[in-house]
């Protein structure tokens, strides 16, 4: 299955161009007025196969030939790492077009969408509620149908979260699929290329164009029905009750199809966090102590908050870590994937907070959202599983819900397949 590009990219790009210097949504940090040169310069002998001649975005960390990224930072700061992103290059070899850079959280280190330097993002659903991230910018565009698809990057959940919040798909590859020297990293041993599409088909597209060579994994789970594993240790005691009958909803579209489900057992939830945070807090602790010291302006105040804690995380409690998370990670494989394909599990755990009172900088609010937030992403990405974000309803409120479907490490395409036999393009708001 292939998704169509446009016989003449010029006028897909153009309009996409218009409606992000349209959008209300605060979306954007930086347009590139060379995007239709771009699309004017492709060759004039399509269609061909997607992305081609597609316009998309990408979250303000990666870099560019002649630019460096903001990392949704003010104040001049331009992050200074890297070569030109392969991901971006790879895209651009495929003929797909570039037509800016989109706001997220300073650093990449919070999950909320607030930004004190550029603005916050506004959630396209409902600009009262949080929009999430720190990819959210990727997400309001492909969501408000600005871009078809959008890059960001996750290292705890920054694509699966605004993607959720937003009603579209967002997809976090197995771990070292991907590997791209260009972007901003946080956690160099979680980071990791995401993609946030509407169209499962695209998303797919995307992903093969952007995933490393020889990385594929096997395509299927092998004979059978598809077995969907179900926590339900970690649903009956963390989930709000209207989130837990949204996910047995899913579970029953899944079941529908010829699925089976069965109970799993995994981790607690406070073990898997602890290990995924103790790691992040030490490498992106290393990554900025010498230019906070120097420059704390470059920090708004919850991100200097997260990062004076993780100062306080020794060489030993981060190898300590490590090996946890070598034995978090077998548990998982020879537990819950011994007896399931995928496993089901919300995104986020209640309704969409409200954020429309508190200011960008707000340290109380943004760190309690955040947390809540990372509760049931981070421990996929401690893991490296491959993990897609699927639209599966609205709370109370009317703000998107998502439900996470988590592979074997290298069943990316596997689990790409699931969405696109439910059927699709996924949009819960445009």
């Amino acid at each position: 299955m292939t998704v169509a590009s446009p016989c003449d990219p010029v006028p897909a790009v153009e309009a996409a161009l218009a409606a992000a210097r349209a959008s209300p949504l605060n979306a954007f940090i930086e347009l590139f007025p060379d995007a239709g040169e771009r699309a004017r310069a492709l060759p004039a002998d399509g269609p061909r196969p997607a992305p081609w001649g597609l316009p998309f975005a990408h979250k303000d960390v990666f870099v560019t030939a002649g630019r460096q990224p903001t990392a949704g930072v003010g104040h001049g700061y331009r992050w200074g790492g890297g070569r030109t992103s392969v991901a971006l290059e790879r895209l651009a070899t495929a003929g797909a077009i570039a037509i800016g850079a989109l706001n997220l959280d300073p650093h990449c280190y919070a999950a909320t969408g607030l930004n004190p330097y550029f603005g916050r993002v506004l959630n396209p659903r409902d600009s009262r509620f949080a929009v999430g991230g720190s990819s959210s910018g990727s997400a309001a565009a492909v969501a408000a149908g600005i871009v078809p698809f959008a890059l960001g990057t996750d290292t705890g959940g920054s694509v699966r979260i605004p993607a959720a919040l937003c009603g579209v798909l967002g997809f976090k590859p197995t771990a070292g699929t991907i590997t791209d020297p260009g972007i901003v990293p946080l956690s160099p041993s979680q980071d990791i290329v995401g993609i946030i599409a509407r169209d499962p088909v695209l998303l797919r597209a995307v992903f093969t164009v952007l995933r490393d060579p020889l990385s594929a994994g096997p395509g299927d789970a092998g004979a059978g029905p598809l077995r969907v594993g179900l926590p339900t240790d970690w649903i009956r005691t963390e989930v709000d009750p209207e989130i837990a009958t949204i996910v047995q909803a899913f579970l029953r579209r899944l079941l529908d199809g010829g699925a089976v489900a069965t109970d799993v057992a995994l981790p607690p939830l406070d073990a898997l966090n602890a290990c995924a945070g103790t790691i992040t807090s030490f490498e992106a602790s290393a990554l900025h102590r010498t230019t906070l010291a120097e420059r704390p302006d470059w920090y708004p105040a919850a991100v200097r908050r997260r990062l004076v804690a993780a100062a306080d995380v020794g060489r030993d409690a981060y190898d300590q870590a490590l090996r946890n998370r070598d034995r978090y990670r077998a548990a998982v494989l020879d537990g819950a994937f011994g007896v399931a394909d995928v496993l089901l599990c919300p995104v986020i755990g209640g309704p969409a907070p409200r954020l429309d009172g508190i200011e960008d900088d707000d340290v109380t609010a943004a760190g309690a959202a955040t947390l809540a937030f990372l509760r049931f992403n981070r421990p996929f990405s401690l893991l490296g599983l491959p993990t897609l974000a699927l639209p599966a309803g609205r709370d109370r409120n009317g703000v998107p819900v998502g439900v996470q479907l988590v592979g074997r490490p290298g069943t990316d395409d596997f689990v790409l397949a699931i969405a696109e036999r439910l059927g699709g393009p996924m949009d819960e708001v445009a």
